[in-house]
């Protein structure tokens, strides 16, 4: 360990606060990356400092001050939705809509969201940096812990999740990376690109009740049926006011693209496909005028679960997918994300 805080090659900072919130900083000569650990260890920020592009989303809510979080009314959906400020969470241990399961009940995305976790500094070198962040649920028994780190000059995020089951009963979960990438990263004419062979379903129709951009048929990524009957690409974003929808994507591989509007910036994400097979592709394209998004909003979710459909742990256990942990028995889960930048020339 240095003698003195070190401002140079990888760093690391668990000592700051923002808006009241704890949070921890990691850094090196390409990215800077914050997250908020006094508040559901949200990644609020990973800077990609040569064009001082951040990749996450920050809502027009944007990140409010503990204090009004803490004084604003409690709802199963305003929970997660009032307080969402963008950013990437770790959603445990039920995704999607409120529900119910034996007895529990969950508010929207769950409990691990909206936690304090501890965090400590794991290493601390010129040449690499890691932090440990954890949380123990108090709905069902998880134990969570989550590591990131960042290697040299490399513009690679690295984050790491183990789970385990803490209870003496089988339990099963739904655990998500909740991706969400916006401005000013990404926008219309956007590209999405996946691993060939890769298929797709959509949600259930009941719950658009104004309409959905799909006709709601299974397919192979990128060709969709619209509504009206059209064939759309979805590997190009479309313009604003586009009608929203949420398909449950089986990637042949784990890994995914996605472009700035320009394509000079390209993230590439990469995830073990065994731990989480299935990737939830929700989109906001502003055509959301009620509640929660009020017409505010151009967001795009790729977000490595372990389970569909996204409406609750309870609907995951009846379709077989969420996955079941003996007692003491863990989960692990790996993700990165790595930006490229492209030479337009």
């Amino acid at each position: 360990m240095e003698k003195w805080d070190r401002n140079w090659g990888c760093r690391v900072d668990i000592d700051g606060k923002s808006r009241g919130w704890e949070i921890a900083v990691i850094q090196n000569a390409k990215l800077r990356v914050s997250i908020l650990v006094g508040k559901g260890c949200d990644v609020v920020e990973v800077l990609y400092k040569p064009t001082d592009l951040d990749l996450t989303p920050r809502t027009a809510r944007g990140l409010r001050r503990r204090e009004e979080v803490i004084a604003a009314p409690w709802s199963e959906m305003g929970s997660f939705i009032d307080q969402y400020e963008g950013g990437w969470q770790e959603i445990l241990p039920h995704g999607g809509q409120p529900g119910d399961f034996q007895g529990a009940r969950f508010a929207q995305h769950g409990e691990s969201s909206r936690l304090p976790w501890t965090v400590c500094i794991t290493e601390n070198t010129p040449e690499h940096v890691e932090i440990l962040c954890t949380s123990r649920l108090s709905i069902m028994p998880f134990y969570i812990e989550k590591r990131f780190s960042l290697s040299g000059n490399d513009a690679i995020l690295n984050m790491t999740t183990l789970v385990k089951n803490e209870s003496a009963v089988e339990l099963p979960l739904m655990a998500g990376h909740h991706l969400a990438f916006g401005s000013p990263f990404v926008g219309p004419g956007s590209i999405i690109s996946m691993p060939e062979g890769t298929t797709y379903s959509a949600h259930d129709a009941a719950a658009f009740t104004a309409g959905r951009r799909s006709n709601g048929d299974s397919g192979t990524w990128p060709v969709m049926i619209s509504d009206t009957g059209d064939q759309i690409d979805m590997r190009e974003l479309p313009a604003l006011g586009t009608k929203s929808d949420l398909h449950y994507i089986k990637p042949a591989q784990g890994w995914y693209t996605i472009s700035s509007q320009d394509s000079s910036i390209v993230a590439k994400v990469n995830w073990n496909l065994e731990s989480q097979p299935y990737l939830w592709f929700w989109q906001e394209f502003g055509a959301g005028n009620t509640y929660p998004w009020w017409g505010m909003e151009y967001l795009v979710g790729l977000e490595p679960w372990t389970s569909s459909p996204g409406s609750g742990l309870s609907d995951a256990v009846a379709a077989r997918t969420a996955r079941v942990l003996k007692p003491e028995e863990t989960l692990f889960s790996e993700l990165s994300v790595q930006i490229n930048e492209r030479n337009m020339k």
